[in-house]
């Protein structure tokens, strides 16, 4: 299993950080490759933990033209209400991602958010493709939420 973190800190508080990245909708502007997004009816697992489903499409463009769209489902999984959270991704041809935020509050008003991706599953030889991609998400990820929240 391919693991991979980033850490951030962004100029706001805790509760703000994890309630943006806690909605779905929210993803748009976040991550690069996201084109449409389809938010579904929020629900519990087993063990009472909100879940927030939605699928995405990604649209993969060349020279400014897109080529590829990809279909992705996701769901937030809100662990531990503004301390952690998981989002989990599934997309074909059977890519499975996770990645499990941690949220620290600092005395100054300042979040330390550290982001962990792990590969759970993907085809041999689209591995190295979907975790190189996945990093990349992931890093513009974090550095449009900071953006995007520290224009506040």
């Amino acid at each position: 299993m391919q693991t991979s973190e980033l850490n951030i800190f962004i100029d706001c508080t805790r509760t703000i950080a994890y309630n943006h990245l806690a909605e779905p909708i929210n993803m748009i502007g976040l991550l690069p490759l996201l084109s449409e997004i389809d938010v579904l009816k929020e629900r519990k697992d087993e063990a009472g933990i909100p879940l927030r489903p939605f699928y995405t499409v990604e649209t993969f463009k060349w020279f400014g033209l897109p080529i590829f769209r990809s279909k992705v489902y996701s769901v937030i999984r809100l662990t531990n209400p503004e301390e952690e959270m998981e989002y989990r991704l599934s997309r074909k041809p059977g890519i499975e991602l996770v990645s499990t935020y941690s949220f620290r509050q600092y005395n100054d008003q300042r979040t330390h958010i550290t982001q962990s991706m792990s590969l759970v599953r993907a085809p041999k030889f689209l591995a190295n493709i979907a975790v190189n991609q996945a990093r990349q998400a992931q890093r513009a990820l974090l550095s449009n939420l900071k953006v995007r929240l520290e224009k506040k």
